[in-house]
């Protein structure tokens, strides 16, 4: 059995699933359900190909262990001598409750190497993992891609894609600054043609941070 929470434990607690609750979405037991979130049982592709659309994952991300990793060895080191990079996964389900600048839950690592990561991490960034859930920046941005952005990066320049608060919740949005507008304003658009365009004065949109990349499933 393991001595930290497992993967599936994680899950459960963020999709606020019981043993019982899950048991019976995936047609099995409680108790085998108790046994694989403790890690008590291996979690094998088949339970995963199994559990994972009641979690609101695909079947490798529940495959890929335990998430809460150990404390790298290189932590202290500057960051162009690390072999690999920590970079957390936040929760986006209290952004609408939570102040600007307030931390967001953590609910994963991601260990990277920093040779892949090292044009974005820099002195001054603050990058972050954040999965998205609605359909505006379909095809580019799927409901189940992990997105990386850089939370220090609050200023809508350059024009790019952009994490921001829409008073609803967290969405990606195109953002990009008009020219001559006093005051300040940024046209906010979509991919999809189902969500309208519209113009915002800066100071009146909420920027969470910039796209910087993105993790996808093939």
């Amino acid at each position: 059995m393991t001595d930290h929470p497992t993967r599936l434990a994680d899950l459960m607690a963020r999709e606020r699933l019981t043993d019982p609750e899950l048991g019976r979405r995936a047609d099995t037991s409680k108790q085998q359900i108790f046994k694989l979130r403790k890690g008590e049982r291996k979690m094998s592709r088949e339970w995963a190909e199994r559990l994972a659309p009641h979690l609101g994952v695909t079947w490798p991300e529940l495959m890929e262990g335990d998430w809460r990793l150990a404390p790298s060895p290189t932590v202290g080191l500057p960051p162009a001598l690390r072999p690999s990079v920590s970079i957390p996964e936040y929760s986006l389900a209290s952004v609408v409750d939570n102040a600007a600048g307030e931390e967001l839950p953590i609910l994963a690592h991601w260990t990277l190497p920093h040779e892949m990561v090292r044009a974005h991490i820099g002195e001054g960034s603050h990058p972050g993992f954040v999965r998205i859930s609605d359909d505006a920046m379909v095809p580019d941005y799927l409901p189940t891609d992990r997105v990386l952005i850089d939370f220090a990066h609050t200023v809508p320049s350059p024009a790019g894609i952009y994490l921001i608060q829409d008073g609803v919740g967290a969405a990606l949005r195109q953002l990009e600054a008009l020219a001559g507008t006093d005051p300040a304003a940024v046209r906010v658009t979509a991919l999809s043609k189902r969500y309208a365009g519209y113009e915002c004065p800066v100071e009146k949109l909420v920027i969470l941070g910039r796209v910087i990349g993105k993790w996808s499933w093939v």
